[in-house]
């Protein structure tokens, strides 16, 4: 990897035995978010590898994610084609963000991007990976609003509304029933 490491974050699931290590770097081209997610999910072992690659506006371009779920081997290549995002070479998902659906660490991006006003909820539109099923992009909405003491963060979809804890880099550092995490400044 070129670039500064500007933070990392060790993630601990709160639903299940699990963690996920991540780093953020900061590029001179922009932004590079990458990590290693480790958990148990109905007595499988799933280890996947993530990097999303984001513009110097905080526009993700593209992510990767590889690894293995049991003994399977798992290997995704999502792209923004136009106003979304696709799947190795699928039909495009219209999206402003890539939601990777198994680690918070995507909520970096549309958090450092948008200058969310406090207590009014903003939409954000993302293109949800399904990591399970050989794969599938999926739409899902989420709002966030910020708040005095974290943020608001809801998606509808699911019947999900969290109060997150959020560090001054915009990695989240606590969603209660999910993850908790510890934040470490460069190296």
């Amino acid at each position: 990897m070129t670039g500064t490491t500007v933070a990392s974050v060790i993630w601990h699931r709160l639903d299940r035995d699990g963690t996920d290590r991540c780093r953020l770097a900061r590029l001179d081209t922009g932004w590079l978010i990458m990590g290693h997610a480790r958990w148990d999910e109905a007595g499988e072992a799933v280890a996947l590898d993530y990097a999303l690659r984001c513009d110097a506006g905080w526009h993700c371009t593209s992510a990767d994610v590889t690894g293995l779920r049991g003994e399977r081997p798992v290997a995704f290549r999502m792209t923004r084609e136009g106003a979304g995002f696709a799947l190795e070479g699928r039909a495009p998902v219209p999206a402003t963000d890539l939601e990777l659906g198994f680690t918070p660490a995507w909520m970096v991006v549309p958090l450092n991007r948008l200058d969310l006003p406090e207590a009014r909820p903003y939409l954000v539109e993302t293109a949800r990976l399904r990591a399970s099923d050989d794969g599938r992009l999926e739409p899902l909405g989420h709002s966030f609003a910020r708040l005095r003491d974290g943020m608001d963060h809801a998606i509808p979809a699911l019947g999900r509304d969290a109060r997150l804890a959020l560090h001054e880099t915009g990695f989240v550092t606590e969603d209660p029933g999910l993850w908790h995490g510890a934040v470490t400044l460069g190296s």
